[in-house]
């Protein structure tokens, strides 16, 4: 980090992802919704790409997270602007049928602060 400002930039980022981590498990849309920006690009491992209405859809109707856990989370901050790269284990279940799996991921998410709020504005799955 280059200055007290990063580090506490990348300590609002970490908070912010245990949040929205968080949200997932409890299907929580509200605040979920305040966590991705509107114009917020959502890849996952399989290539499939959301956009905010069709990723809260999914949330909401086809995906059931039952755990979303970070296993560390690097965070480079760049003005407005902070990435961060690290490893996710999930365990999903898709409705309606049922079928659990279990996922080991690695991501990468942009978040931007825009009026002093950071959103996250993309994010990107891949399989480990």
């Amino acid at each position: 980090m280059n200055n007290a400002n990063d580090v506490r930039v990348a300590d609002e980022i970490a908070r912010l992802e245990r949040a929205r981590c968080r949200a997932l498990v409890e299907a929580d849309l509200a605040t979920l919704g305040e966590l991705v920006a509107d114009d917020v690009v959502h890849v996952h491992a399989n290539g499939k790409t959301d956009d905010k209405p069709t990723y809260l859809a999914a949330v909401s109707t086809q995906i059931r997270f039952l755990s979303a856990t970070r296993e560390g989370l690097d965070v480079r901050v760049y003005g407005d602007i902070a990435v961060a790269t690290g490893p996710l284990r999930q365990s999903i279940e898709l409705m309606p049928a049922g079928q659990r799996m279990e996922m080991s991921i690695m991501t990468t998410q942009v978040w931007r602060r825009q009026m002093n709020a950071w959103q996250q504005v993309s994010f990107q799955a891949t399989n480990l």
